[in-house]
């Protein structure tokens, strides 16, 4: 490549003539965005043909064209996110409510407020007690990467706080490989892949990781490793330009520019690459010598604008979340709760409000756990009654709120979160007709820290 080509001695003098051009933008950055100019224009009129003549289109191409900065009024995004929020709701699948935040965005809509729902909230309610954001938001799960980066993504652009955000980050930060890649599938250690390694990039930038953390440089360096010499990225056995756009948007969000540097290989940068696939019509083709996929388009779109505008597309849609944040959403209020050994009354401080309030049987230590009464200790975390559940004939308490559900069996020394085993060392308890949980493992599995004062022999919860 070109400054492959320049001696060391006329390196100084070619950068000073090159960023001479502009006082503000680099040369090579406009080389890029001239570059980028038409086929971006191409990519967006072919999604706004294939609208007319098609019918309405994927979510994620009506977000690639208002990141692209095309007008959406006359097309039918809004039917779109309609029938996305029905399959959301049908689902609960996170990258479903996701997916939808972010075509809400694009559309100019209201993510806090879309048909009476708050989407932002259902994904914030959601999160784990390891920070992980479910994969699932009625059912739990923590098998997909892919999920929780893009329930970061979503609150990022929607200007939401991201609950818990240096647990959620090192959740993220134990899925990495030796090798420095990630995989969709968090519970798979061993398969590299690029496309999950660029999305974990997105999100290790949205979590305000800086690129010079060991996190951001191992998955920097697997990508580098792993790039063709003609620029592209392969996935899944064949290069394609959804793992380039991956790639731009990764090192991107992490302030890193994807045609400079490592990244300038012999035969071309990653630029270069994608714009192999493009067909004369404008749209991409997912695999080279096949037809337009809108998927390949789309996602070219996106990555084409990003190189534009130097700027993700996740970024460029929180500018549009502004309107919906002059009076941003509260923060779920701090909650603490404070049981006595012994005593028959706890505290709750909830918005700054404290209450003292009556039970009608009292904590007690044995086998050096502490044990509450069920029904008070949902009560303190924050649960209603709809939440609470009792079987009798299967001496089962089953305790739902936020996505989590922990079931705890008389007897049974293991806990179950969201229908997976996990050893609490002791059994919950019957005595005198009353279930007794123990607090540390209930309050923790709904992600409230937990303190014990030996001295007063308090326990203490706090969210």
């Amino acid at each position: 490549m070109l400054k492959h080509r320049i001696s060391s001695l006329v390196l100084p003098i070619f950068l000073l003539f090159l960023f001479s051009a502009s006082a503000v933008t680099p040369a090579w950055a406009l080389a890029g965005r001239d570059r980028a100019r038409q086929p971006l224009n191409n990519a967006a009129d072919y999604l706004l043909n294939k609208e007319k003549a098609a019918g309405i289109l994927s979510p994620w191409s009506y977000m690639a064209l208002a990141v692209a900065g095309r007008d959406l009024k006359s097309t039918q995004v809004n039917q779109a996110c309609e029938k996305m929020l029905a399959a959301a709701t049908q689902s609960g699948e996170m990258n479903d409510y996701a997916t939808l935040v972010l075509a809400v965005l694009a559309a100019g809509g209201n993510p806090y407020d879309f048909q009476g729902q708050n989407l932002v909230k259902k994904i914030q309610e959601a999160q784990l007690f390891s920070g992980k954001f479910a994969d699932n938001i009625l059912q739990g799960g923590e098998d997909l990467l892919n999920a929780h980066i893009w329930a970061i993504l979503a609150l990022y652009a929607a200007g939401a706080d991201i609950p818990y955000k240096s647990k959620a980050l090192n959740w993220l930060v134990a899925r990495q490989h030796a090798d420095g890649s990630f995989y969709w599938d968090a519970t798979n250690k061993d398969t590299p892949d690029v496309d999950s390694t660029g999305m974990a990039l997105m999100a290790l930038g949205a979590l305000g990781e800086p690129n010079d953390s060991p996190v951001v440089q191992k998955a920097v360096a697997y990508l580098a490793k792993v790039q063709k010499e003609n620029g592209s990225f392969a996935s899944w056995g064949a290069e394609n330009p959804e793992s380039c756009h991956m790639v731009i948007e990764g090192l991107t969000a992490v302030g890193l520019d994807p045609l400079q540097e490592s990244f300038n290989k012999a035969r071309g940068d990653i630029l270069t690459a994608l714009l192999r696939f493009q067909l004369p019509d404008g749209s991409f083709a997912h695999i080279a010598g096949t037809g337009s996929n809108e998927m390949a388009t789309y996602q070219s779109l996106m990555a084409l604008t990003t190189v534009f505008y130097n700027q993700t597309f996740f970024e460029r849609l929180k500018e549009k979340s502004k309107p919906f944040l002059t009076s941003p959403e509260p923060m779920a209020a701090k909650r603490e709760a404070c049981f006595i050994v012994g005593d028959r009354s706890y505290t709750v401080v909830s918005s700054g409000k404290q209450q003292v309030k009556e039970m009608d049987a009292a904590p007690f230590i044995e086998n050096d756990r502490t044990y509450v009464p069920v029904r008070y200790l949902a009560y303190a975390l924050g649960m209603t009654d709809n939440g609470i559940s009792w079987d009798e004939k299967t001496a089962t308490v089953k305790l739902t709120m936020g996505g989590v559900t922990v079931t705890l069996i008389i007897g049974d020394t293991n806990g179950y979160i969201n229908g997976r085993a996990k050893s609490i060392g002791v059994a919950p308890l019957l005595r005198n007709g009353r279930t007794y949980l123990p607090a540390r493992f209930v309050a923790e599995a709904f992600g409230f820290q937990v303190n014990w004062e030996a001295t007063s022999q308090t326990v203490n919860v706090i969210n």
